[in-house]
């Protein structure tokens, strides 16, 4: 089974008002010294489980990893891969801010190691951006994109983000057409998610941020799996598009249910083995970065909890995470790994209505099926029934 490492890096110049995930505006204030320490500390508490498997991939998300310097990521990639028997094709990625990197500091990366970067362009669009709260310009971009092309990365990813207050196709459009142009191997087109606990999601629940309705959101959608395959991009997950050969090893972990190791604060793991528990084991870290350093340079796993699944969790999890891959789910895998079949009368309204596919022993959802993929997720986890 595949295995991954994810360092999280919590920390950004200014938070994004849309962002849920575990980071923090600090400007310039960063702990980098204290914060690398305390990851490199980690990384030997673990050192068993990372000697287990053969290393895949590594992935620096944040947060803005690209506000620590080279040396620092090379200082964790070192640490790992003296423990890790890493594979011929590791990947390394590293998300990129285009306003917090340049081209020494690109090539510096490259020679620590990383062979991937993934660029929060979100949009070219002024208007879009400046409605994000994004701290880039389009210009930003444009010359990030550049520079990650002279520093010699053959393999890069553009975040673009559709759904914003008043957009119309044709903003998404040139959107999609600009980022063409840099001939990128992978695009992530994610629709804007409105989050409880943040800044957007006030905003939404006082009727201050108008957003387009749902059959605009489909078409957007629609329109970019159509655009981006007759570019030579596969849609190998729903929000995901790569020329064939560059699908991200390191999602794909998350997405195949497989093992990954989750570093830095607020980051999850999970581990299936039967040294763990039969039916995987999940973790997380204290997600307060302060606390988290202070807790792992005692010499203490910086845990906020720990759950060992049950085995109706781990086949939801599957199911869950597996749908979302165009490659779909393997029935028999299901059958022999939870003694799960399918009940295909639950089935057939959505076969016929041209919402799922099978491909032999696989099923999965289609292209149409895609659009409103989370109903029908749901609707096939009660079609299928354990033994």
């Amino acid at each position: 089974m595949s295995f991954g490492v994810y360092i999280h890096i919590p920390y950004c110049v200014k938070k994004c008002p849309y962002c849920d995930f575990n980071s923090y505006g600090v400007g310039k204030r960063i702990p980098e010294k204290e914060y690398t320490e305390a990851i490199l500390k980690e990384i030997n508490l673990y050192r068993e489980l990372i000697e287990e498997f053969p290393l895949g991939s590594i992935f620096f998300g944040g947060g803005t990893p690209s506000l620590f310097s080279p040396n620092s990521i090379g200082k964790i990639m070192d640490e790992i891969l003296t423990i890790a028997s890493p594979l011929d094709s590791i990947e390394v990625s590293l998300e990129v801010n285009p306003k917090t990197a340049d081209l020494e500091n690109l090539r510096g990366l490259r020679d620590a190691g990383v062979n991937r970067i993934s660029v929060g362009v979100q949009s070219f669009s002024e208007r879009k951006l400046k409605l994000l709260g994004r701290i880039n310009t389009p210009d930003d971009s444009r010359k990030i994109l550049y520079d990650i092309i002279k520093a010699g990365y053959k393999n890069f990813n553009l975040d673009l983000m559709f759904g914003v207050s008043f957009e119309t196709i044709d903003e998404w459009r040139a959107d999609l057409e600009e980022a063409l142009g840099f001939n990128t191997t992978h695009i992530s087109a994610y629709c804007l998610t409105i989050e409880d606990d943040t800044e957007f999601g006030t905003l939404y629940s006082g009727g201050k941020l108008p957003l387009p309705d749902e059959g605009t959101l489909t078409d957007m959608l629609s329109f970019a799996s159509g655009f981006l395959e007759d570019a030579g991009y596969r849609q190998y997950e729903i929000s995901n598009f790569a020329k064939p050969g560059f699908e991200c090893k390191h999602n794909l972990l998350y997405w195949r249910g497989e093992n990954y190791l989750g570093l830095g604060a607020g980051a999850h793991s999970h581990i299936f083995s039967d040294r763990f528990n039969h039916w995987g084991t999940r973790w997380a870290n204290l997600k307060n970065p302060d606390l988290y350093i202070k807790t792992v340079l005692e010499g203490k796993k910086p845990l906020a909890f720990t759950e060992y699944l049950k085995k109706e969790e781990a086949f939801e999890d599957k199911i869950l995470m597996g749908l979302r891959l165009r490659e779909g789910i393997s029935l028999a895998s299901i059958k022999e790994r939870f003694g799960a079949k399918l009940r295909p009368d639950k089935l057939d309204s959505l076969i016929d209505g041209g919402f799922l596919e099978f491909s032999g022993d696989l099923i999965r959802l289609s292209k149409k099926g895609i659009l409103v993929s989370n109903e029908l997720i749901m609707r096939l986890l009660d079609s299928l029934a354990f033994e």
